[in-house]
């Protein structure tokens, strides 16, 4: 009789196995080319404390006798590999001590946090070639291993297990380190492709894209990089730090404790004009104005003339060899729409990205080129190999989109922008594994997950990016100003003179050039024709006496140099005419003044106008975007009420119809908004008398109305009523725009939680409104251009920055101002916004 079955004894114990196919897929998605496998297998030797690591590619095209067979050889002199350490660190797949060292906050004898972290790296030698021998010796033995891998081994097996590999240990007195050789190349010719396809500058291909992979900016980590090709050594470090000497504008970037801290310095060079494209006015007026006296009368124009943008710049004179040194922080928490992340505490808190610095290098390529290259040309196609700035961890790069800053998006037409080219701009942007554990490659290591922190890391940046526009616009523009206001200083005219002093400037001085000019043709003409009259009378007795009996021959030279100055009397008569004719051409060139008189008041006129329907269109844009809400709220509501009313079976038809016709109104409602132009023309009403303190309620309770359902309140204090008389709208708009823009950055405040009671206040005291809010204030660094255009600190795509300089514009036009008040909040920042609105008010 068979004993009973017991359901609870395994009847055989099986095992998970890998086929070795896995292996070879893995590589080849996880690593997605045989550069990035070449770093992968050298960032073992920054992890095993190397510092020095030499790759040795032989190409098989070495002009010797017999040239070696293609490899890769990686020597370092980093720990070594023990037994343990081999086993579990390259015959087990993913099996990652180094990640259980990130885990643990452990580092390396060096102080190192280890690179990898997912134990794939070792796939990168599967996927450069088919065999890869190891020969380590561990630090402390005088023992040396060799493993050799045939991956060719595994292909016709079905488990990873199957194929047995050899360890041998032998004694041996040299240092620790290892050397890891790949022979049997899987593409041996992209390797000879890539060695020998030298370029103008006589860089390689291969020379280039280590340059992505590898920090050509120096070994600031430890690890020196050295890099040999068919026994000829490339320096990586060498071309590319005398370009960076040659750049006319530098950005020093360091970031730590939630502030980014950014210097920028710029050399007279930077002013030079290109060779190519300048003409002999712009290299005169350069090396007069500038290079003459190394820019010192210029340094001098921008303290006197330029004093509030110098100190919104904090721009001071520079240390050799630049001339400009600007400074800027910019701070983490500062940042329009900051990405919070859940800290340990269990509070929202912006996410640090942590500790990071960088450099980024603007060369123009305006004078001349570097010793290191022979022309132009050369240095040119250099720079455009290196062209770009880069991220590199501990050294060893991440790869990213090739315009992954934006510097293109931003670029504009023409020659006049001053923003940075991209394919003028070098750089980088240094992390490390200690520092940024917060910044996560993705797996593929093509570019960062994203994350809290790398979109604050991304904001930062673009942060800087903005500083850098603002920055070259200042000095170029102000150097163009300063060449301007000396040439036209020349002329006798006021180079701030408004466009009618200077149309009436250009008919005064067209006037009194008439007068000169017809009274000095006068007199040539007088000349001309005294002369004239001369050499006919000459020629008369000439004549006369060769007719006398008693007169010799007259001597033929005399004869036709006399008939010359005839012919020459008549040309300068001649021109005397089309002088005179070009003079009274003058005559007709007042009408031309007349009409550029004229076209120059409608502009001015029309930019009025303009002004009123920009800032239409920003209250409309506001307007329409609340009423939006609203209506989708009411529709969304009422489809709510629609299906309770269908699962309770309740049929009442009016009630359905009336539902239905609230959806339908709302539908309109939401049509009509999307054909809502921003731009529609602003129609101007009559003026009235109005209340400023009854105006001023009006607004805080629409706004109140607004801002029910947020945090934000509004509060209305008088001190000194008085009335004005001013466009109703035109005024609306004004307060609008500065509630608008206290509205953004209150909410802004109050997401961090920096302000629990967000509050905008409106205090009336003839002839000032002064409006000011609870919220972080005015930064510093835009304190002296806040109302000139498109200067915002909110995001891209959020602001145009031009909401202030419509509010300047519209009082302008009411001869009305409005400036900072001097009062500074706890921040240190000015946060009170005074409206001088003595043009339009009524006295009593």
């Amino acid at each position: 009789m068979s004993q009973p079955y017991d359901e609870h004894e395994p009847a055989d114990i099986l095992h998970l196995e890998v086929h070795p196919s896995v292996v070879f897929k893995l590589g080849e998605d996880l690593i997605t080319d045989a550069m990035q496998a070449l770093i992968e297998l050298v960032k073992n030797c920054y992890d095993a404390d190397a510092t020095w690591a030499e790759i040795i590619i032989r190409t098989g095209l070495a002009d010797t006798e017999t040239p070696d067979a293609p490899s890769i050889v990686i020597k370092d002199n980093g720990t070594g590999m023990t037994v343990e350490q081999i086993r579990r660190g390259w015959l087990t797949i993913s099996n990652s001590v180094k990640r259980e060292m990130k885990a643990r906050g452990l580092s390396t004898h060096l102080g190192r946090t280890p690179l990898g972290d997912k134990g794939l790296g070792r796939l990168g030698a599967q996927r450069l070639g088919e065999i890869v021998t190891i020969v380590t010796r561990p630090a402390g033995a005088a023992l040396e291993h060799e493993l050799t891998i045939d991956w060719r081994a595994f292909q016709t097996k079905s488990s990873l297990n199957e194929v047995d590999l050899s360890l041998v240990t032998r004694p041996t007195k040299e240092a620790a380190g290892t050397i890891l050789t790949i022979t049997q190349l899987r593409d041996p010719k992209q390797w000879r492709d890539a060695a020998k396809s030298g370029s103008e500058d006589g860089t390689s291909a291969l020379q280039k894209d280590l340059s992505v992979l590898i920090s050509p900016y120096g070994d600031e980590r430890g690890l020196r990089i050295l890099l040999k090709v068919d026994e000829e050594r490339i320096d990586l470090y060498d071309l590319p730090a005398r370009v960076r000497n040659a750049a006319e504008v530098r950005y020093l970037l360091n970031y730590g404790n939630g502030k980014l801290d950014v210097a920028g310095e710029a050399s007279l060079s930077y002013w030079a004009p290109q060779e190519k494209r300048s003409k002999a006015e712009d290299r005169v007026a350069f090396d007069s104005l500038l290079e003459a006296d190394s820019g010192a009368a210029f340094l001098a124009w921008l303290n006197a003339n330029r004093a509030r943008q110098m100190e919104a710049f904090d721009c001071r004179a520079a240390d050799e060899p630049y001339f400009l040194r600007a400074h800027r922080s910019i701070s983490l928490s500062d940042l329009d729409n900051v990405a919070l992340h859940r800290s340990e505490d269990g509070d929202m808190t912006p996410a640090d990205p942590g500790p990071f610095r960088g450099e980024v290098d603007y060369v123009t390529l305006g004078q001349g080129h570097p010793e290191a290259f022979s022309n132009r040309s050369e240095f040119r196609n250099y720079l455009r190999s290196l062209a770009g700035v880069r991220v590199y961890r501990d050294g060893f790069g991440v790869r990213m989109d090739e315009d992954w800053l934006g510097l293109r998006k931003s670029q504009t037409s023409g020659s006049s922008f001053y923003t940075l080219r991209p394919e003028n701009t070098l750089g980088f942007i240094d992390i490390s594994a200690r520092n940024n554990a917060q910044l996560v490659e993705t797996t593929d290591r093509e570019g960062f997950a994203d994350t809290p922190h790398y979109r604050n890391l991304m904001a930062l940046l673009q942060a800087w990016r903005s500083f850098t526009e603002q920055f070259q616009t200042f000095i170029r523009r102000s150097y163009n100003e300063y060449r301007q206001e000396i040439e036209v200083s020349k002329v006798g005219v006021d180079p701030a003179a408004s466009s009618e002093i200077l149309i009436q400037h250009v008919e005064d001085t067209r006037s009194r050039t008439i007068v000169t000019a017809k009274q000095r043709l006068r007199a040539l003409r007088d000349d001309v024709e005294q002369t004239a009259k001369s050499h006919e009378r000459v020629a008369n007795e000439l004549d006369a006496s060769q007719r006398s009996l008693f007169a010799g021959s007259v001597d033929p030279a005399i004869a036709q140099e006399l008939s010359s100055l005839q012919a020459a009397d008549k040309r300068r008569g001649q021109s005397v005419v089309e002088i005179e004719e070009i003079v009274d051409s003058l005559e007709s060139e007042r009408a031309v003044l007349q009409i550029l008189r004229e076209q120059s008041d409608r502009l001015r006129e029309q930019l009025a106008q303009t002004w009123e329907t920009v800032s239409l269109g920003l209250t409309a844009e506001a307007v329409s975007h609340e009423v939006a809400h609203v209506a989708e709220g009411i529709a969304v509501r009422s489809a709510q009420i629609r299906r309770h009313l269908a699962e309770v079976e309740i049929a009442d038809r009016r009630l359905s119809s009336y539902i239905q016709y609230v959806q339908s109104a709302a539908s309109a409602l939401k049509r009509q908004l999307a054909h809502l132009n921003p731009s529609l023309r602003y129609m101007r009403e009559r003026r009235e008398r109005i209340s400023l303190s009854d105006f001023c309620r009006d607004v805080a309770e629409y706004h109140r109305d607004r801002w029910s359902k947020g945090p934000i309140g509004v509060t209305v204090e008088v001190g000194q009523d008085f009335t004005v008389e001013v466009n109703r709208g035109k005024l609306t708009q004004i307060l609008d725009n500065l509630l608008l823009n206290s509205e953004y950055w209150l909410l802004q405040d109050h997401r961090l939680g920096t302000q629990a009671s967000p509050e905008v206040h409106l205090l009336v005291n003839s002839p000032y409104l002064v409006v000011s809010d609870n919220g972080r204030g005015i930064d510093r660094s835009v304190e002296s251009t806040l109302f000139e255009p498109f200067v915002s600190f909110k995001k891209r795509g959020e602001g145009r920055g031009l909401g202030l300089y419509v509010v300047t514009q519209l009082l302008d036009s009411e001869g009305c101002g409005i400036e900072l008040a001097q009062d500074r909040n706890d921040h240190g920042r000015y946060y009170k916004f005074q409206l001088n609105l003595g043009g339009m008010r009524v006295d009593a």
